[in-house]
């Protein structure tokens, strides 16, 4: 309401506070007009019993007590008549009748001197309010200009009451979010602009792959060899297909595009899914998969995606797990989160390479995979981070390696 606005509040508190020195000037004028009054009709007074007293003795007493204490009204009629005489009565005009008429003049010079100094209070209130406003208004707008110049400036009296102090605080919030959003579009156009020099940087090779192939293929050479090279032109573009796919997939999950579904998801049925395309690579290498956990062990997310982030993991592990070598994976929860884990008894990794093994294109300097690109994992913690989750590894050389799931349990109370 607008009663109820501290500037207002403030506003009127002033004006009832003058409203009242006003009131007090005005009763001590109007005491003083009437000490002046007075003084006249003493004096008015004494030349009536001075004049009257010389000449009837007397009759002092008697004068006095009609002037001084209004005692007696008998003669009052006789006074009329004798003063009709000389046109002295109410119809008297107001600059004729010398006491009423230098009251006039002193009344309306204490009056004008009043009002005056009345407007002047008035006048000071209301400049001192309106420069706290230019004061305030002026440095928002200070505070505008320089922001938009991307200059600091303290804007003054941020925590202040009232509609002024909320548009401060208002102002300050839109700028830091303008701020943040700038920001936010600078580092796109840096994920933008490195997202694309990983893309030409990975299909490089295989085009410069795929250009010798096809140069070759117009010379004069045997068909068995043009077989060899058609083959390989197949194997360089299906590659290609995987890395395009693969880098749009990750591109989309780091530059947040993609909305996660926020369904309840068994990890039974996430590990049952994202094991099948696994099973053939696994048979291969007659590698043995065990799976430990509680049927009812579940966490918020988004299943399609996770199943992409898992078997990207779970590839990764068969890669580098040897044939007849074992492969298991737990999975477990507490009133905090729900985890995953996955282990094997592979070649393991260097402990200089675990910090990195995340990051895209990272590929370990002792990796015994020659082809990886190195995209793989650095997809699957996007995809788990975005899910409010996260992954971390152990690993030793020789030994294996642990890969831990984590799904917190704030991610599912966040969802109602």
């Amino acid at each position: 309401m607008f009663l109820y606005n501290p500037e207002v509040k403030r506003f009127f508190s002033k004006y009832i506070v003058l409203m009242f020195v006003a009131i007090t000037i005005s009763v001590g004028f109007s005491i003083i007009n009437m000490n002046i009054t007075k003084g006249m009709i003493v004096k008015n007074n004494q030349a009536i019993i001075g004049t009257l007293s010389s000449k009837y003795p007397n009759l002092e007493r008697e004068i006095v007590d009609i002037i001084t204490q209004g005692k007696s009204m008998r003669n009052i009629d006789y006074g009329e008549k004798i003063l009709s005489k000389y046109n002295y009565d109410k119809s008297i005009k107001i600059n004729t009748e010398p006491i009423i008429s230098k009251l006039v003049l002193d009344t309306i010079k204490i009056n004008i001197i009043l009002v005056c100094i009345i407007f002047i209070l008035i006048f000071i209130l209301v400049v001192s309010y309106f420069k706290v406003m230019y004061n305030d208004l002026s440095d928002m707008t200070k505070y505008v200009y320089y922001s938009s110049e991307g200059k600091p400036f303290d804007m003054k009296n941020k925590n202040q009451e009232g509609q002024v102090g909320l548009l401060k605080t208002e102002l300050l919030k839109m700028t830091t979010i303008l701020n943040e959003k700038v920001e936010l579009l600078k580092s796109e156009k840096i994920f933008l602009n490195n997202t694309i020099s990983d893309i030409s940087h990975q299909l490089k090779t295989p085009m410069t792959s795929l250009i010798m192939l096809n140069d070759l293929l117009y010379n004069d050479i045997p068909c068995e060899v043009k077989i060899d090279f058609l083959d390989k032109i197949k194997n360089q573009l299906n590659r290609m297909d995987w890395l395009i796919k693969s880098m749009l997939k990750l591109s989309k999950v780091e530059a947040k595009v993609i909305k996660f579904k926020k369904d309840k998801i068994k990890f039974s049925e996430l590990i049952h899914r994202a094991i099948q395309p696994m099973k053939i690579p696994m048979e291969i290498k007659n590698q043995k998969l065990t799976i430990e956990g509680n049927d009812n062990v579940s966490y918020i997310g988004d299943i399609d995606w996770s199943v992409e982030a898992l078997v990207n993991i779970i590839k990764n592990c068969i890669e580098h797990t040897p044939e007849f070598g074992n492969i298991s994976m737990t999975y477990k929860e507490n009133p905090l989160f729900s985890e995953l884990i996955i282990k094997d008894d592979g070649e393991g990794i260097d402990k200089k390479d675990i910090p990195h093994i995340f990051k895209r294109f990272y590929r370990g300097k002792s990796s015994s995979k020659e082809d990886s690109v190195g995209i793989g994992l650095a997809m699957s913690k996007s995809i788990i981070e975005s899910q409010n989750g996260d992954i971390y590894v152990n690993s030793e050389k020789g030994k294996g390696t642990e890969f831990h799931i984590i799904f917190h349990k704030m991610y599912a109370d966040n969802s109602d």
